[in-house]
């Protein structure tokens, strides 16, 4: 414990409403966040903005630690700030020092110095943090002073340091790249008596670093530790031998732990048994097998909970096996969750917690150990991992030999990170998606009974997260059933839709099936249609450009009317007229990219609807429109629409747009056969 009076020798500074009557006051706590103060010995180092934006990184626009206090709150022990705490209604001590960030490192290393139980400081680009959830459940037993949440800058190290202040069996401190950066060598203060490394990985990479120079950062949590100090390594990590040759820089304590049945780490298991929902491990201890089991399918799991025996067999502490039976990694760590739907069961493993390149990896090869237990559909489903920088579009590259290899009957991507993933992993029926509402929608499909799906992606950078938390209940409140086998001739087939508009009112006189219309192909002749209809393009004649689509009908060097190209658009039109259109079209990609753009937001389109411009449907980029979406287009281009033919039609493998008669247009989507919508119609 400490008193009011010592903290003020140690850092100095002016006090307040501090006197003979409360100097001599307990303090057994600190806290930085005022909503976690609720006792007269907690102190609150209350963070000044610049001074906290300098050092510690803490995010510019922040309200200021003073601006955050409750003027009547009464249980606060003492307040540690730059400026005078003014207008509460309760004498609150408090000590007014210059520079809040010098106190509080001051004060930390002061009681790190007086603390003598061991301190467990783990880092990695991935599993830190359930290394350390597994770890204090395993000292249950004890009294353990652990990082809250995932909170792991620097800053909450420091406040972990104070913490000590309750004189804790143990502590387990989560390190972030925060911590042991170059700006400061952090480790130096905290001084850990083990420090694990969980992995290395392309997590949170900024410009221009590379998985070398996390190794080189990571490394830094050695920095500090005596001689006897313990390091704890992930023998299967990218640069383990680099971290393990670090380590004796500082130590010759250094044990390494790996989740591969062969290896000559100092831990390892005899034997993994994936079941449905959970994983069975084997680890050998006095000459017998030592059973454990983990709630989850991740093999990350069993790495980090290596890591922990190894951390509790080192500090010569009883391993109870039992105590793993109430662990539960966090809520969206690969968490199965069975769906009930009006027709069927499913299951989800939501896994949208975070992400790093192993965990999405990992994420991946524990789906496929589940595979084997469903009979419906494996599906996976990606959204992008976060805070790449400039090295994202290479990272994710490294997603394809794993998707390729993967169980997956379907797999579905979102953001353009993963956009060039989609295209390049072969033997697979993967799609890239513009948005979550098109995802949605086929997972709706996709979902079957007994089926399987994986939702993988960083918690944020990303809409993916938004899906994931809707998913479950648009899945329990789906009521359609599906007949086709494949995904792409389902949405042929609920798609079908039409409206039949009265050309003189413009109002619809008749609505079929229109809440589930859609395509799966996109707007793009259409968009190229109205743009020349607005231009008021002129009938130039060129010949026709070389494309890569040119056959002995569209041949390099044909000579073709512009108005020639835009009437062959109005009926199911080959790509090399849509290349050859746009080309005279738009001045340039920038060009068109603007007047797509402004075409979607003018008619509060999904971004799915110009995916392709070709208007091709394309299995590997999912394009899509409504029946609604060609209604609003057509109220503006009414008459420009009909000016080559009577109808428009778009699409190849169904077809989808106008049929103008008399005195009603129909609007379609998705037909084989759009002569059958005739016989609504007068001509």
């Amino acid at each position: 414990m400490i008193t009011i009076k010592q903290i003020a020798t140690i850092i100095g500074g002016n006090t307040i409403n501090i006197g003979t009557h409360n100097e001599h006051n307990v303090i057994n706590d600190f806290e930085m966040f005022f909503s976690r103060i609720h006792s007269k010995q907690t102190a609150y180092f209350s963070p000044n903005n610049d001074t906290w934006e300098k050092y510690l990184g803490r995010p510019k626009g922040s309200p200021d630690g003073n601006e955050l206090i409750d003027p009547s709150h009464k249980d606060i022990g003492l307040i540690i700030t730059e400026h005078e705490a003014k207008h509460l209604e309760h004498p609150i001590p408090q000590i007014i020092v210059d520079d809040s960030i010098s106190a509080l490192k001051t004060l930390a290393i002061h009681i790190r110095n007086q603390y003598t139980n061991p301190i467990i400081a783990i880092t990695g680009s991935m599993g830190k943090t359930s290394t350390r959830t597994m770890l204090t459940s395993l000292l249950r037993d004890y009294n353990v002073l652990e990082t809250y949440g995932n909170n792991n800058v620097r800053t909450a190290t420091y406040i972990n340091m104070l913490k000590l202040i309750k004189n804790p069996d143990f502590a387990v401190i989560e390190v972030s790249l925060n911590v042991i950066d170059y700006i400061e060598d952090t480790m130096l203060n905290l001084r850990p008596d083990i420090a694990v490394v969980t992995g290395i990985g392309a997590a949170h990479m900024r410009p221009k670093k590379t998985i070398e120079d996390i190794a080189r950062l990571k490394s830094r949590i050695f920095h500090g530790m005596s001689e006897n100090g313990i390091a704890i390594i992930n023998d299967d990590t990218l640069c383990a031998d680099y971290l393990i040759e670090k380590a004796k820089n500082h130590t010759q304590n250094v044990y390494t732990f790996s989740i591969a049945t062969s290896s000559h780490a100092d831990i390892a298991p005899e034997y993994i048994q994936y079941q449905k929902g959970h994983i069975q491990i084997g680890i050998h201890k006095n000459g017998e097998i030592q059973t454990y089991n983990l709630n989850t399918i991740s093999s990350g799991m069993v790495s980090n909970l290596l890591a922990a025996l190894l951390v509790l067999k080192k500090l010569n502490i009883t391993i109870h096996g039992e105590y793993l039976k109430d662990f539960q990694p966090f809520s969206k760590v690969l968490k199965m969750k069975e769906v009930q739907t009006t027709h069927h069961k499913l299951t989800l493993i939501d896994d949208t917690y975070n992400a790093s390149l192993p965990a999405m990896m990992n994420a991946i090869r524990a789906f496929d150990t589940q595979v084997r237990f469903f009979k419906g559909n494996k599906i996976i489903a990606l959204g992008k991992i976060n805070d790449l920088g400039e090295n994202s579009q290479v990272i994710h590259q490294a997603l394809i030999p794993v998707l390729e290899e993967s169980q997956a009957d379907y797999i579905l991507c979102l953001d353009g990170d993963l956009r060039s993933v989609a295209s390049k992993v072969k033997h697979k029926h993967i799609t890239w998606y513009a948005s979550i509402e098109m995802m949605m929608n086929d997972l709706k499909i996709l979902c079957n009974a007994d089926s399987l799906t994986l939702l993988k992606s960083s918690s944020g950078g990303t809409m993916f997260p938004d899906l994931a938390k809707r998913l479950p209940d648009a899945l329990a409140s789906n009521t359609l059933k599906y007949e086709e086998s494949t995904l792409f001739d389902e949405i042929r087939h609920i798609g079908q839709s039409f409206l039949i508009i009265d050309n003189e009112t413009l109002s619809i006189d008749k609505a079929v099936n229109t809440e589930h219309s859609m395509t799966t192909d996109g707007l793009g002749p259409l968009i190229y249609y109205t743009y020349a209809m607005n231009e008021h393009v002129t009938n130039s004649v060129r010949d026709l450009n070389e494309w890569p689509t040119n056959n002995k009908q569209y041949f390099t060097g044909r000579e073709m009317e512009t108005y020639e190209l835009l009437k062959h658009i109005t009926h199911s039109t080959h790509p090399s007229v849509l290349y050859e259109l746009a080309d005279r079209l738009f001045e340039n990609f920038i060009n068109r990219k603007r007047y797509v753009r402004a075409f979607i937001k003018k008619y509060e389109l999904d971004p799915s609807v110009a995916v392709n411009l070709t208007g091709r449907s394309m299995m590997r980029e999912r394009q899509s429109y409504s029946v609604h979406d060609l209604y609003k287009i057509f109220k503006d281009y009414q008459f420009e629409l009909f000016r080559f033919n009577n109808s428009f039609i778009i699409g190849d493998k169904s077809k989808s747009g106008y049929i103008r008669g008399r005195d009603k247009t129909i609007i379609f989507t998705s037909y084989d056969n759009p002569a059958v919508l005739k016989a609504y119609m007068t001509f």
